[in-house]
């Protein structure tokens, strides 16, 4: 067994995993509330190679050690952008909005670019309903002017209308996606209701991603695999001519 070539050969795994991830921050950079995932690098255990010849008892194993890629979200804050939209809301700290899906179950987002139903529901881009303290929020038709105050409250006009149910948890790892910018919990998982939000109106944040940077992830990624490749070549090469030279009884 060539332990040199398991070991290039998971080196390459691990930086597709890491050109993959960089290229979707690049593609949803634009998306409010999206965030980022960073890529970092580990060694884990290989299989076991035995050294010296079978009726050596000087021989020994080498265990050969592979690279692999995990992945974690970044929750830091992405810079708050004003849209002037009465329907756009901000979370300033921490938190999240609490949404309902279309199977019942609850997911959390940063974004905060939301819209009317026709049933006159506050509710994502995606039509999910946005949750309140005491279920969804449901706007006036008549009209009137959205707007929070310090507490989480939305009033339309002088009426209110209920207060955004804002969540978080210690453990924002323990969150998987859902889609670009929504997030679900683990089964029987509850996340802790946050009393005091800081939420603008007619802001939206941004996502966390640094597109500049990202770039030079990609340039870095794609150098490092083409050096990776190139070991992977000139270890095979090596490999050939010891099976040359150490096959032919003439050598």
């Amino acid at each position: 067994m060539n332990i040199g070539s398991y070991r290039g050969a998971a080196s390459l795994a691990a930086y597709e995993k890491w050109q993959a991830v960089t290229s979707q921050n690049i593609a949803a950079s634009s998306m409010p509330g999206f965030k980022k995932s960073d890529v970092s690098f580990e060694s884990v255990a290989g299989d076991v190679m035995r050294t010296g010849t079978r009726n050596n008892a000087a021989g020994g194993e080498s265990r050969g050690i592979m690279a692999k890629a995990a992945t974690k979200t970044n929750f830091t804050q992405g810079q708050l952008r004003r849209t002037g939209s009465d329907l756009d809301f901000a979370i300033q700290g921490k938190g999240f909005f609490q949404v309902r899906q279309e199977n019942g179950e609850m997911a959390y987002t940063r974004d905060g670019e939301f819209a009317i139903s026709p049933d006159h529901k506050l509710v994502t881009k995606q039509g999910l309903q946005v949750m309140g303290n005491v279920g969804p929020l449901v706007l006036n038709p008549g009209g009137g002017v959205i707007s929070i105050n310090s507490e989480g409250t939305v009033m339309q006009g002088d009426q209110t209308i209920g207060k955004l149910a804002i969540f978080d948890t210690k453990d924002r790892q323990s969150l998987h996606r859902l889609g670009e910018v929504m997030f679900g919990t683990q089964p029987g998982e509850k996340l802790d209701r946050v009393d005091n939000p800081a939420i603008v109106n007619g802001y939206v944040e941004g996502s966390n991603v640094s597109p500049l940077a990202e770039m030079v992830n990609l340039i870095t990624v794609s150098r490092a695999y083409e050096a990776c490749q190139k070991t992977m070549t000139s270890d095979g090469d090596e490999t050939d001519k010891a099976i040359q030279i150490l096959g032919n009884p003439q050598a």
